[in-house]
């Protein structure tokens, strides 16, 4: 068969790494041709969207840029819309679109639609293919554009009569393609002046940050924290790179967060922030760290700087050489001690006050999350937990512990992410990946159980179900002088257990606590996708700082 565009795209992508393809299939076929025969896999997904959140945790959990597709028209606006979670969570996502055949643009062609613009607010690097020959090298620097700095979708729009033009082929060998230096030379001087500036503090307090996690660099953090007895805060995407067991973790801070945690940053007198963008999910809509607070900060990427806080120390550094800096000025030299026991003696009693809470019986027929989590924690050291934006990244942010690094993805802000992503994430890492979303999450994406069962992913997908979007009904409950609007809430129910089962997974229903412990331990013997499904009250209520103002919380 004679050479075409299509193969083109297919070498670029293998040579440059690519061995995974998602994508739900659109009709260009040279396209599907070239890459089974190039031994690029093929996941297909049940939606657009769904390839890319697959994409998206893909990426995410082996930090190497994902490749996903979309057709032209209403594919491609699906896959534009997706991309907004990928930017968010700074991830290497590289979206391909076919686009209106160029002999039949602007005659009203069926589904012709100017699909390139929509790509703009939503990647760093938006390309399209004017003719044939650009095609093997758009493709390829599309893909190093994804990784160049800091990490971020990029997209190539090429028309669908390209890809089965012929083509002589690449011309020479693809060189590696450059993933991110790991390393930066920092800037000792400054490192030094906040070291100075951490050692005259009475009140020090380091807010982790998602960058610890992207560098790796948790356990020369947690060494940091130990030889200066700095305690530290995360920020839900910083939650990974702390274990939940070292003992100067205090908690997760935010509008999701421990309300201990909060309360301790808002008193620090100078905060050591690495990895943080500073948004406001991060600090409470701006409220913590305090706004007196001196805020020392180090990013890799420079806009990270940036923010409200105007701090007053920014080093531009990967977090390792950071770190090596600083404690290159301060060594073991123990700082603030009498804040340190401080800090420390509140987290654990926060930690009793939810032990307690754990352990208070749920209502007959129904389970709370916080029971729910208790016993997933049990396994914390074993699985890898992905979790949906809204209430239940609060419930697994705050409450589910870090035994392992890395082990935490969860959605930066679009709901039914998780479940998809989960599918990406277990493709990447292997093993044992739990997915918790709720009934309003999973209706995005219910139909991908069946791509689980398709390719045999060990996933267990949690679905808190309560019949309703819950976080719209306590707004409305608590925050509108209970003007409850049950019609703009209320699902009717629904059995997910059964709908599994009739996708071709394993599903169970569970209203009480032994059978969640029974339904997980068959989950985690399970060698393919199984559903659990957890009946909820609605009444319960997360670690969300949203409701502060009408109610108290102790959790």
């Amino acid at each position: 068969m004679e050479r075409n565009v299509a193969n083109d795209v297919a070498d670029v992508l293998k040579g440059s790494g690519i061995d995974k393809f998602f994508m739900l299939t659109g009709g260009d076929q040279p396209l599907w041709i070239a890459l089974k025969a190039s031994g690029v896999q093929m996941i297909v997904g049940r939606s657009e969207a769904s390839a890319v959140y697959m994409a998206d945790g893909y990426a995410r959990a082996n930090g190497k840029p994902a490749v996903v597709y979309g057709q032209a028209g209403p594919g491609a606006a699906n896959v534009a819309a997706a991309l907004a979670d990928p930017l968010w969570a700074q991830s290497p996502v590289m979206a391909v679109t076919g686009a209106t055949d160029t002999r039949f643009r602007h005659i009203n062609e069926y589904q012709d639609l100017d699909q390139f613009a929509m790509f703009d607010s939503v990647t760093r690097w938006n390309g399209r293919a004017e003719n044939p020959g650009q095609v093997a090298s758009l493709v390829r620097q599309a893909l190093q554009m994804t990784v160049a700095g800091t990490p971020a979708p990029t997209h190539l729009d090429i028309p669908k009569d390209y890809f089965a033009m012929p083509s002589k082929g690449m011309e020479r060998q693809l060189p590696p393609l450059v993933l991110p230096v790991a390393q930066s030379t920092g800037d000792a001087q400054v490192a030094a002046d906040m070291a100075e500036s951490l050692r005259k503090a009475e009140r020090p307090m380091i807010l982790v940050g998602e960058g610890v996690r992207f560098a790796g660099a948790w356990e020369k953090l947690a060494r940091f924290s130990s030889d200066t007895g700095i305690p530290m805060v995360a920020t839900m995407g910083g939650k990974p790179a702390v274990l939940a067991s070292h003992p100067n973790f205090i908690g997760v801070v935010g509008r999701y967060s421990a309300i201990t945690a909060n309360s301790i940053l808002g008193d620090a007198d100078v905060v050591l922030v690495l990895g943080s963008r500073l948004g406001g999910l991060a600090t409470r809509g701006y409220g913590v760290p305090s706004p007196k607070a001196t805020v020392l900060q180090v990013d890799r990427d420079p806009s990270a700087f940036v923010n409200p806080y105007f701090p007053e120390l920014c080093l531009m550094s990967d977090m390792d050489t950071a770190l090596t800096q600083l404690n290159a000025s301060l060594g073991r030299e123990k700082l603030a001690p009498a804040w340190l026991t401080r800090c420390t003696d509140a987290a654990s009693a926060w930690r009793r006050e939810v032990d307690q809470a754990m352990a208070v019986e749920e209502k007959p027929g129904v389970v709370s999350p916080m029971a729910f989590l208790a016993s997933l924690s049990r396994l914390a050291g074993e699985i890898t937990l992905v979790a949906d934006t809204g209430y239940m990244a609060a419930w697994t942010g705050v409450l589910f512990p870090i035994a392992r690094y890395d082990s935490f993805f969860r959605a930066t802000g679009s709901l039914g992410w998780a479940l998809p992503a989960s599918l990406g994430v277990q493709i990447a890492r292997g093993g044992k990946t739990v997915c918790i979303t709720g009934d309003g999450g999973v209706g995005y994406h219910l139909a991908d159980i069946e791509t689980a069962v398709r390719y045999r992913l060990p996933v267990v997908i949690v679905i808190l179900n309560n019949n309703c979007l819950a976080f719209e009904y306590h707004e409305q409950k608590y925050r509108w002088g209970g003007q409850v609007i049950h019609e703009a809430n209320d699902f009717t129910p629904v059995n997910y257990a059964a709908a599994a089962t009739a996708l071709g997974a394993e599903g169970r229903r569970v209203v009480n606590r032994a059978e969640v412990d029974a339904a997980l331990d068959a989950a985690m013997r399970c060698d393919g996708p199984m559903v659990i499904e957890v009946v909820t009250d609605p009444e319960a209520f997360p670690p969300v700082t949203n409701f502060d103002a009408v109610m108290e919380r102790k959790i």
